[in-house]
């Protein structure tokens, strides 16, 4: 079997996520993502059968780099309130930019949804495990007093889901940062140490 070269992938996937969210997934062809890539039709055909494979793919790209994020911030030796922030900040500004990276934003998030629904799923597990890590970080190095950790969780979750709208539909609303980070410091002051 040809062994595939990752860097044509990254560049295919490239090329595909700018004219999907250009121009949607009815609207585009395998003959554009390979002309917009630099490669010939056949040869794309090498690394992925059909659209919805890519699709996936750039889905599963994004994933991925959420997981890199994750972990870089999840390193990081700072305190657990500036943690928990750090870490929302990133995942907000990465919805945000994938929410408005086009005009085909809902039309491609219903489609991954139809598609691969596990990876939404996948997605909320990872953002609830990595909020969990640093919530028990934070009660370890005394920085927290939580009673019930999981049910704070799950109220911090729903109380800052508004945040991260899934693009679904083509009307939604645009949150901000600050508002973000306003829930956020209400929630570090609530489970801080007196």
């Amino acid at each position: 079997m040809q062994r595939l070269d990752e860097a044509k992938r990254t560049a295919i996937l490239q090329a595909a996520k700018q004219r999907l969210s250009q121009y949607g997934v009815r609207k585009t062809t395998m003959q554009e993502i390979a002309e917009d890539a630099g490669i010939a039709v056949g040869t794309l055909y090498l690394y992925f059968k059909n659209k919805n494979e890519i699709l996936i793919a750039t889905a599963e790209a994004y994933t991925q780099q959420h997981i890199a994020d994750s972990e870089k911030i999840l390193r990081d030796p700072i305190p657990a309130p500036e943690k928990l922030k750090a870490y929302l900040i990133n995942r907000f500004r990465a919805v945000r930019e994938n929410r408005l990276s086009g005009s085909h934003a809902a039309e491609l998030a219903r489609a991954v949804i139809r598609l691969k629904p596990e990876l939404q799923e996948k997605q909320g597990k990872a953002v609830k495990d990595n909020l969990s890590s640093i919530l028990q970080e934070g009660v370890r190095a005394n920085l927290f007093r939580i009673d019930r950790p999981e049910q704070d969780l799950e109220v911090f979750l729903y109380s800052i889901g508004y945040f991260f709208p899934l693009p679904t539909s083509e009307k939604y609303y645009e949150p901000s940062e600050e508002k973000l980070l306003l829930v956020v410091d209400w929630f570090i002051k609530q489970w801080s140490r007196k």
